[in-house]
């Protein structure tokens, strides 16, 4: 069983990284599949636990300490969902009955067992380190690789169950703030235009512009007849545009609108400091534009890893697990999200 209170205290979200102050975190997900059995949508019989086994010798044999294997099955609906917003899991692995995952708290990564692909190789870090990620994910990989053969193909790389995965089957992503540039609509010209580099922009409500407290991932789009470092190259220089973007559209606005600015941020505090009751994504709006202040210098006693823990724990699986409590209905999450808020931000000094 893995241990709640150890992993809530790690997380790219309590960390700096470079470039924190617009990119969250970096994350690399290698997809490897093993020859001879049928992807995890078309199992039948045993066949879920051959894969399941495999991640069983890995967990006891590799050299990584710390790794735990979590069976998702013996765990409890509130005890997945939080899993899922920790990022060490996926929508479609919370459903699932045939579902693990591998935890590593010393490496800080983690293996996706039977969800799309028999495994996910994850690995997140802190603000722009997508360099960083890679080196990690491949030492597991290898190290996989040695407790089952991989599907591979001289013609085409990686076999995997999406088309766009085959290849290095290789997904980079980078997690942004971009407040301004969304404030000013440029979003669509900037999905558009690195849509020609076959990166997409997604918002995290889904794909297209549809976000939430104006955070986006930017990630690879397909990995076929491209390396690794490709890749990693071409998805950390588009980054490092969108970044030089936000950087000149938040001196514009902080010069050009600094009473807006200030109307925005300092409400934006009221309402966290008093709301009684607030939805999840009125709490990531006002976060957002938090974050923003503190970036602008226009909000003190608060740093990044505080917002951002913030922004975590304001999740209901989160707040159950804080309050040790299981919530009824949308009204008690909402209430008691606006009694964690009250209780954060009032507790500061002087923000």
């Amino acid at each position: 069983m893995f241990e709640k209170e150890e992993l809530l205290k790690q997380g790219f979200w309590s960390a700096k990284g470079p470039y924190n102050d617009t990119v969250i975190s970096s994350r690399i997900r290698l997809a490897r599949n093993i020859p001879s059995v049928p992807f995890p949508d078309n199992m039948n019989g045993d066949e879920p636990d051959i894969i399941i086994g495999i991640a069983r010798s890995f967990q006891g044999n590799s050299s990584f300490s710390g790794s735990t294997l979590v069976i998702l099955d013996s765990l409890s609906v509130d005890e997945k969902r939080l899993l899922r917003e920790m990022n060490l899991i996926t929508d479609e692995m919370e459903k699932s009955l045939n579902s693990a995952v591998i935890i590593n708290e010393t490496e800080n990564f983690s293996i996706l067992v039977n969800e799309e692909d028999h495994f996910r190789i994850q690995v997140i870090r802190p603000g722009l380190q997508l360099s960083a990620a890679y080196e990690t994910a491949d030492k597991v990989d290898e190290e996989l690789n040695h407790q089952a053969p991989y599907a591979f193909s001289s013609a085409t790389g990686y076999l995997a169950a999406c088309p766009s995965n085959v290849g290095t089957a290789l997904k980079a992503s980078v997690l942004l703030h971009l407040p301004v540039l969304t404030m000013m609509k440029r979003m669509p010209e900037i999905a558009d235009s690195i849509r020609k580099e076959r990166v997409e922009l997604r918002g995290t409500g889904g794909s297209g512009s549809k976000t939430m407290g104006c955070i986006y991932q930017v990630s690879n789009r397909i990995s076929l007849g491209l390396s690794e470092v490709d890749i990693i190259e071409t998805l950390d220089g588009l980054v490092s545009k969108i970044i030089d973007m936000e950087d000149d559209a938040r001196d514009e606005y902080i010069r050009l609108h600094r009473a807006e600015a200030e109307d925005k941020i300092f409400r934006s505090l009221g309402a966290v400091k008093f709301a009684r009751r607030i939805s999840y994504a009125e709490s990531m709006e006002h976060l957002s534009n938090i974050r923003l202040g503190l970036i602008l210098g226009l909000v003190r006693a608060v740093d990044l890893p505080f917002i951002q823990t913030i922004m975590v724990n304001i999740q209901q699986a989160h707040l159950q697990n804080i309050y040790h409590r299981r919530f009824e209905n949308i009204i008690e999450t909402e209430e008691y999200r606006g009694e964690y808020l009250r209780m954060n931000f009032n507790a500061l000094e002087s923000v």
